[in-house]
């Protein structure tokens, strides 16, 4: 079953005294298994359905766990036990290190069969490519083989986001890879989002700059667009988003278009120019319906021919595997699973997902049933889906005969909204008046104490300072300031996702009942306190990081979940041996 080809179908048709030959019992197969391979592949798409999860066991040596996956012809790749290889043994390791433009590889599955149970053959010289042999084989074995790679997946191609999402790479180099990533489908008179990312593997810093020409949609009222990025202005994470706001017109069913001018490209590598060129054009359909209802009308006219046309092009990526060469060695630094999220979900998760969210539904009604928004008086919060809003009330002491200019500042306040960004907005009252002034007291008559406000926030600790500097001399002792602080949570959650925790040792091998301490790095987070704890109960671990290991050798996980922000979490896997091993 090496072919690749599904159509068309085309089946035995029996009839008493017909002669069957090996062609016509090969069709016989051919007909079941490419009728199974259609409906997994139409029906179920391709990637991961369970198991396959790459773990390193020291630093030159892989296992891969059983599991089952689907290629992109619906073929069934079976790993039915573990895998233990080293790097340096899998097919293509040699190719890959002989062109180092990037520190990682990636680990690929693909459908394999193998000749078995060699048999007598009674018509001997049947079969010219056996050189006369009177031997054959009875059988043939499913089954996949893993290899490495340093080719790069056609990203259109890997995820069902495909459908509605346009990934275009514009530049690829030595580790460095931009894409954009722009909607397929757009409702006219509405607004979309243009995602730049930027992927810098590299030792090198890099920036860049270059225009879009926009045709039937506006950034800014503008239909240009220039997108520059400098990774000398930001931490440094390797991987970084740009978010650019477009807005359509207001025509309908037509194709709106974002082209890089090349004359307006830069790029520069550890501040230095070079001669590089940026290619991509990307459209997008701009009709009158919603945008799931033209991406299902699409996705339903042409999802065979785009299926079919992908075949048997993308392998399944397992695993990128990050490494350092030394000398004549290497070593594993980590492995990132799946790193194209090329997963199968089956009915029977799919269901467990859906009723999670009737769950969630049905808490949210009950929520709304309590009464709706909570006030809050001074220092409290009023939520709203999405925004979180907190206010006060902060009194400023003024020196007695403060003069013009002089600055004074409130004691620190927790706004209560969490660490990060927030709004904060301040008026001005005078006392036993209920008139608050926001923005400069100098627009209305004067009166009570003239002062220019503002607040200093500290994202990492959730609180801010507010100072006031006095426009005109007062003789009043105080200065009364409401402050409401405002706060995007889908702000909060991408910063909880740029927090991240890493244990050291990354990679750890003990014998039985041995033990050892491991530490957490805390990145991004004031508050560093974390909670230790094992899977399954192979073996222990203490509150300070000391990891024993349990009686049984095997593979463990030890995870470390940070206190303050618990989905904020890493683990390691234990290697344990026995003493004889």
């Amino acid at each position: 079953m090496k072919n690749t080809k599904l159509f068309p179908f085309e089946r035995n048709k029996y009839f008493y005294g017909k002669l069957l030959s090996v062609d016509d019992f090969e069709l016989e197969q051919d007909y079941m298994n490419n009728k199974r391979r259609m409906l997994n592949r139409y029906l179920n798409g391709c990637g991961v359905v369970a198991g396959l999860y790459v773990v390193g066991l020291d630093e030159q040596t892989i296992s891969v766990e059983a599991g089952i996956a689907l290629d992109a012809t619906g073929r069934e790749l079976v790993m039915d036990v573990p895998v233990v290889k080293k790097l340096s043994m899998l097919d293509g390791f040699g190719v890959c290190r002989s062109r180092r433009d990037r520190p990682y590889i990636y680990l690929c599955l693909e459908y394999g069969e193998t000749e078995t149970d060699r048999v007598h053959n009674v018509t001997k010289n049947a079969r010219p490519e056996r050189d006369g042999e009177d031997v054959d084989y009875n059988k043939i074995r499913e089954g996949c083989r893993l290899y490495l790679t340093d080719r790069e997946p056609e990203l259109e191609n890997m995820s069902p986001s495909a459908l509605y999402e346009d990934v275009k790479t514009v530049y690829w180099k030595d580790g460095v890879r931009i894409c954009q990533i722009m909607p397929r489908y757009v409702r006219s008179g509405n607004h979309t989002e243009l995602r730049v990312t930027v992927e810098n593997l590299g030792r090198k810093t890099i920036s860049f700059s270059y225009d879009l020409i926009l045709t039937c949609l506006l950034h800014e009222n503008q239909t240009k667009l220039r997108v520059s990025f400098d990774e000398m202005l930001v931490e440094r994470t390797g991987s970084y988003e740009l978010i650019y706001r477009l807005d359509t017109t207001e025509s309908a069913n037509v194709e709106g278009t974002l082209a890089i001018d090349p004359d307006t490209v830069r790029l520069s590598v550890s501040g230095q120019k070079t001669e590089e060129r940026f290619e991509g054009r990307q459209t997008v359909r701009i009709g009158r319906e919603e945008e799931k209802a033209e991406m299902v009308r699409s996705y339903y006219r042409a999802a065979m021919e785009n299926i079919a046309e992908s075949g048997s092009r993308q392998p399944i990526y397992l695993a990128r595997i990050f490494f350092v060469e030394a000398g004549d060695t290497y070593i594993i630094e980590r492995i990132d699973n799946v790193p194209f999220r090329q997963y199968v979900k089956n009915g029977y998760l799919e269901t467990a997902l859906d009723q999670m969210m009737m769950r969630e539904l049905k808490a949210g009604e009950r929520a709304g049933s309590t009464g709706g928004r909570r006030q809050g008086g001074g220092g409290g919060k009023e939520e709203a889906p999405g925004i979180a809003v907190s206010k006060g009330t902060a009194v400023i002491p003024l020196a007695a005969a403060a003069q013009r200019g002089e600055r004074f500042f409130s004691d620190e306040i927790i706004h209560g909204l969490g660490l990060g960004r927030v709004a904060i907005v301040l008026g001005t009252q005078r006392d036993e008046e209920n008139l608050v002034t926001y923005g400069s007291s100098e627009v209305f008559e004067k009166e009570g104490v003239e002062a220019e406000v503002a607040a200093r926030l500290d994202v990492d600790k959730g609180s801010f300072v507010i100072g006031a500097r006095l426009l005109s001399p007062t003789q009043e002792g105080r200065l009364v300031v409401h402050w409401t602080a405002v706060r995007d949570m889908r702000d909060a959650v991408q910063e909880k996702s740029d927090k991240r925790i890493y244990i050291t040792p990354g990679i750890l091998e003990l014998h039985v009942r041995e033990s050892h301490y491991l530490e957490a790095v805390c990145e991004n987070m004031l508050e560093k306190a974390v909670r230790w704890s094992v899977k399954d109960q192979a073996g222990t671990v203490d509150a300070r990081g000391c990891y024993t290991a349990p009686n049984v050798p095997g593979v463990y996980e030890v995870v470390a979940q940070s206190v303050a922000f618990p989905e904020v979490r890493a683990s390691i896997f234990v290697v344990v041996r026995d003493y004889d091993a």
